[in-house]
C-alpha cells in the first residue's frame, strides 16, 4: 500500500496550483495537459515525489526513444540538482511501449529472436512487391496491414484481397525467418496481461506520456495494470491527437480510462508558450470539435502576439514570397519553423530558400536527398574532385549492363581523372554500342571540366545548367526531368564555385538539429516551440482529400498554431482551408501588409 500523499517541494522550481495538485495526487489520474503547460516538468516532479518513498517504484512509458531519453535525462538532472542520489534501476523503468512490452513478455514467456523495425520493413516491402507499380494501392494496403497487425481479434478483421495476400506473404516470410516481430510482441503482451496469462509488471506506479496517442492494444495493457491495483497516471491532450493512421484513440481512450477507473481529472490549462492572440485563435478553431474534453486555457504571457493568414497567387509565389520575407526580416526569423502538411511543399520552399542562400535545417528527407538529385550533385562533385562514384552513378542512365559498369569503375582505380579527360579504356564486357555511349559521356565530362577550369565569366553557371540538362534528357519520366531541372536552376542561382554551392546544400540537408529556420511537417512539430511559425500550403484541396475527417483537421492545425510563441502566419493560395475561417484569422493579400505585420 502506498503512503499517503504529501506535498512535494522543489527547491529550484515553483509550480502552479494545478501542477502541484497533479504532482501530489495518488491513485489513478488523468492529467489533461494543454500546449505549453509544462507537462514534462510536471511529470518529472511527480515521478520524483513517487520515488521519494522507498517502498514505491515507477514505470514511465513513452512513444519514442527520444521521448524516453529526454524523460530519463530530466529526471537525472533534477535528482543531481537537488543533491539527491541517483534513483536505483530496479525502482525506475523508462522506455517505449515496445521496449517495455519486450521486457514484460519475455520475463514470463520463451525468448524469441525479435526483428527490429528496419528488418520488419524489409519483409513488408518484399511482401508488397506484387503491387509496387500502384503506389496508391500500396499506401492503402499498408494501412490495412497495420490495422490487422494491431487488431485485438485478427480473426474478425476483414481485409481486402490485396491486403490479405500481403499479410499472408509477410507471415510466411516471418515464420521462415524463425523470428517474431514487434507487432506480435506488443499484441501478445497486451492480451496475455489482460487475460492473466502473465502477471502485471512489478511496479507500484505507472506514468504514461502522450496518452492521447495510445492505440487499442496499448490501452488493453495499461488497463490490465490499473485493474491490478497499480496507480496509473496518464498525461495527454485529446486536442493534440494527430496520429489517426497509427490508430491513436485520442478522446475516446482518455475518456474510457476516466470512466472505467474513476480516475481524477486535473487540467493544466496555463499556457506559458503562446501570446494571447495566438492561443485565442487556436482555441476558436479546436472548440468546433464535438468529441473533445472541454478545457479552459489561459495565455500566461499575455497579449502582444501576431497572427494572420496570407493569400498568395500560387504555390510557387508562396515559396518565393516566404523566402523573401525570411531574408528581409532576420530579427523576426531568428527562431522560426515552417510547417506543411506534405513534404512536397517543403521541397519547393527548400529551392526558394537555397536560391536566396538562406540557411535552414530540414527535419526529414530533404529535396536534395532525392535519388536523381543526388545523382546530379554527385556528377558535379566528380567534375571537381575526380571521384569515380559520381561518374558511376550516371552510368545507369546510359542503359549499360552491371558488368560493364563494374568493369569501368574498377578501371578507374579510385580516381576518375583519366575518364574525365576523355581517356576511356577498352572494356571486355562492353559492346560497340556501349563503348560509343561511354566515350560520348566522357567527352561531355571533359568539356564540362574544361569550362570549370576556364576563367570565362558564367562558366560555372553554364556547367551547372548543362549537366542538369544532359541528365534530364536521359530520363523518360516527366516528373524526374522536372526534379533534375529544378535542382539545376536553383544551383545556378547560387554564387561561387561548384564546391561552395555543393557545400551550402550539404550543410543544410545534413544537419540534425533545429536552426534559425527549421522546415518540417505539421505532424513532426508536435512537442516543439518557436518564436515564429509559418504554416504553408494551407489551401482547400481541390479533391477534398484532407477534408474527410474535419475534427482531425482541426486538431492538426491547432497543433501547428500552438507551436508559435510570438508570431504565426498561415499561407495559402486558391480557396482557404476551412480551418482558416474557423480560427477566424485575418486575411492579408498584400506582401507589404504582411511585412508590416511581421515588423510591428
Amino acid at each position: 500500500m502506498a503512503a499517503p500523499a504529501r506535498p512535494f517541494f522543489c527547491a529550484f522550481m515553483a509550480f502552479t496550483p494545478t501542477q502541484q495538485e497533479a504532482i501530489d495526487h495518488d491513485g489513478n489520474l488523468m492529467i489533461v495537459a494543454g500546449p505549453g503547460s509544462g507537462k514534462t516538468t510536471t511529470s518529472v516532479a511527480k515521478a520524483r515525489r513517487i520515488l521519494s518513498d522507498p517502498r514505491r517504484s515507477l514505470i514511465m512509458v513513452t512513444f519514442t526513444k527520444e521521448g524516453a531519453e529526454e524523460m530519463r535525462k530530466r529526471l537525472e538532472k533534477a535528482q543531481v540538482g537537488s543533491g539527491q542520489p541517483p534513483i536505483a534501476k530496479h525502482r525506475l523503468r523508462v522506455g517505449t511501449f515496445h521496449s517495455i512490452a519486450l521486457q514484460h513478455l519475455f520475463e514470463h514467456r520463451t525468448h524469441e529472436k525479435v526483428l527490429g523495425p528496419a528488418q520488419q520493413g524489409i519483409l513488408l516491402n518484399e511482401s508488397l512487391s506484387p503491387f509496387s507499380s500502384d503506389m496508391e494501392l500500396v499506401k492503402d494496403i499498408r494501412k490495412e496491414f497495420e490495422s490487422y497487425m494491431y487488431a485485438i481479434d485478427r480473426e474478425a478483421h476483414e481485409l481486402s484481397g490485396p491486403a490479405a495476400r500481403v499479410v499472408s506473404r509477410y507471415m510466411e516470410r516471418l515464420r521462415a525467418s524463425r523470428a517474431t516481430d514487434l507487432y506480435t510482441v506488443m499484441r501478445d503482451c497486451a492480451l496475455f496481461a489482460d487475460n492473466g496469462t502473465i502477471p502485471p509488471m512489478r511496479y507500484t506506479d505507472m506514468l504514461v506520456d502522450e496518452g492521447q496517442d495510445t492505440d487499442e492494444l496499448q490501452k488493453v495493457w495499461i488497463f490490465a495494470h490499473a485493474r491490478a491495483g497499480i496507480n496509473v497516471t496518464i498525461v495527454g491532450d485529446d486536442d493534440q491527437s494527430i496520429y489517426e493512421w497509427r490508430h491513436a484513440l485520442g478522446y475516446s481512450g482518455m475518456k474510457s480510462f476516466m470512466d472505467t477507473f474513476g480516475a481524477k481529472r486535473i487540467e493544466l490549462g496555463d499556457n506559458f508558450r503562446c501570446r494571447e492572440e495566438i492561443l485565442t485563435h487556436a482555441v476558436l478553431l479546436v472548440q468546433n470539435n464535438q468529441n473533445r474534453l472541454a478545457k479552459h486555457l489561459v495565455a500566461q504571457r499575455g497579449p502582444g502576439g501576431k497572427i494572420a493568414s496570407y493569400h498568395t497567387a500560387s504555390p510557387v509565389s508562396q515559396c518565393k514570397e516566404l523566402a523573401d520575407l525570411i531574408s528581409r526580416t532576420p530579427n523576426a526569423h531568428s527562431n522560426v519553423a515552417v510547417l506543411a502538411r506534405k513534404n512536397k511543399s517543403l521541397n519547393d520552399l527548400e529551392l526558394s530558400l537555397t536560391e536566396r542562400q538562406v540557411a535552414y535545417v530540414r527535419l526529414g528527407k530533404s529535396f536534395w536527398d532525392n535519388p536523381w538529385v543526388a545523382t546530379y550533385l554527385g556528377l558535379l562533385q566528380s567534375l571537381v574532385d575526380a571521384s569515380p562514384v559520381g561518374v558511376f552513378g550516371c552510368l545507369g542512365t546510359l542503359g549499360l549492363d552491371d558488368a560493364v559498369k563494374t568493369e569501368l569503375l574498377q578501371s578507374m582505380r579510385g580516381r576518375a581523372e583519366d575518364f574525365l579527360e576523355a581517356q576511356v579504356p577498352d572494356l571486355d564486357s562492353a559492346t560497340s554500342t556501349d563503348a560509343a555511349l561511354i566515350k560520348e559521356f566522357a567527352k561531355f565530362c571533359k568539356y564540362w571540366r574544361d569550362q570549370l577550369r576556364s576563367q570565362a565569366g558564367g562558366s560555372v553557371d553554364e556547367v551547372v545548367l548543362d549537366v542538369g540538362k544532359w541528365l534530364a534528357s536521359k530520363q523518360r519520366s516527366k516528373g524526374i526531368k522536372e526534379v533534375i531541372e529544378g535542382a539545376a536552376a536553383t544551383l545556378k542561382m547560387l554564387k561561387g564555385t561548384i564546391s561552395s554551392r555543393l557545400s551550402f546544400i550539404a550543410r543544410n540537408k545534413n544537419s540534425t538539429e533545429t536552426g534559425p529556420v527549421t522546415l518540417m511537417t505539421m505532424h513532426a512539430s508536435k512537442g516543439m516551440e518557436f518564436e515564429t511559425v509559418h504554416v504553408i500550403d494551407a489551401g482547400k484541396p481541390e479533391d477534398g482529400s484532407d477534408l474527410v475527417n474535419t475534427e482531425a483537421e482541426r486538431r492538426l492545425m491547432y497543433v501547428a498554431l500552438t507551436r508559435a510563441k510570438n508570431r504565426c502566419f498561415v499561407w495559402y493560395s486558391g480557396e482557404p482551408h476551412p480551418t482558416i475561417r474557423e480560427a477566424q484569422l485575418q486575411v492579408l493579400h498584400e506582401f507589404d501588409k504582411l511585412l508590416e505585420k511581421v515588423n510591428s
